[in-house]
């Protein structure tokens, strides 16, 4: 239940695929895999299904989508969850989002996003001293700390995604200059693992020597105090990126509004003349 409802949770219900059983069949044999990048696979594939418009429910591991987006956008973040321990997404886990008013809460969470300004976003949540005191010490380890940084291939059975930090070096303390161009696997997201009976290590095999030799693809970070977008990047992004996600209407301010020529032909007429009420006492 826990791979099937937690970290690959899909739309299944409390199904669970037979797939499973070999990787299950020795406890002792668990740690051997990478569960992590496996997750992190079939999130992505879960998030690029979702941006089609006929789909309404998402699936993945929705908690660690969560707890990333708010270690990192104070705006977003619900209050009064400050308070954390291991593993951090267990900082959220009281957290009920309210289900009513979700338009008006997706125009909040997107005028929040397009007004983000260059402090608003905290780069390295996890740097912290308050976070170094909890977080299992293998983990800080640089053997695994620099396995963070490899470009490499993300696989879940049939789903292969592509690992490209170095589109989001200030993750990881460095400034992000013009990446290159994005790996295009839109093939690969047209694979879901039915039509054929394959054993998909042969079949993808280019893609898991990728990962096979992931110590091979870490790029190098150029730590600097504060991370963040060079001057040419954030020429370029603005450029290129669609930049908001509200409509214009959301942005103007009424306060400088520029008289219209109707308007100014309207107030050029003399005003008449005011007619004094009656019974009104007159002011001194």
């Amino acid at each position: 239940m826990l791979l099937s409802s937690q970290l690959f949770a899909d739309k299944n219900a409390n199904r669970v695929h037979l797939r499973w059983l070999p990787y299950v069949a020795s406890l002792d044999d668990l740690g051997r895999y990478s569960w992590g990048s496996a997750a992190l696979a079939w999130l992505y594939r879960c998030l690029c299904r979702g941006t089609n418009r006929n789909v309404v429910n998402l699936a993945g591991l929705l908690q660690l989508l969560q707890s990333w987006i708010f270690w990192r956008f104070p705006c977003l973040r619900p209050s009064d969850f400050n308070r954390f321990g291991f593993p951090l997404a267990s900082r959220w886990a009281q957290y009920l989002p309210r289900n009513d008013a979700v338009d008006q809460r997706v125009v909040a969470a997107r005028l929040c996003l397009d007004r983000l300004r260059v402090h608003d976003i905290v780069w390295e949540p996890y740097s912290t001293p308050d976070v170094a005191a909890v977080v299992h010490p293998e983990i800080l380890l640089d053997q695994h700390r620099r396995l963070w940084t490899a470009v490499t291939s993300l696989i879940y059975f049939a789903a292969i995604e592509w690992h490209q930090v170095d589109r989001v070096m200030p993750q990881f303390g460095g400034v992000q200059h013009l990446p290159r161009l994005a790996l295009n696997i839109d093939w690969l997201h047209a694979k879901d693992g039915r039509g054929g009976d394959r054993w998909f290590p042969s079949y993808y095999r280019e893609w898991h020597e990728h990962w096979q030799d992931r110590h091979a693809s870490v790029l190098p970070v150029d730590r600097v105090a504060d991370p963040g977008p060079s001057a040419e990047y954030l020429d370029w992004w603005c450029r290129v990126a669609h930049r908001f996600l509200s409509p214009e209407v959301a942005f103007q301010d009424p306060r400088p509004i520029v008289l219209t020529e109707e308007a100014r032909h309207r107030g050029s007429s003399q005003a008449p003349p005011m007619v004094q009420s009656i019974g009104i006492p007159k002011l001194k």
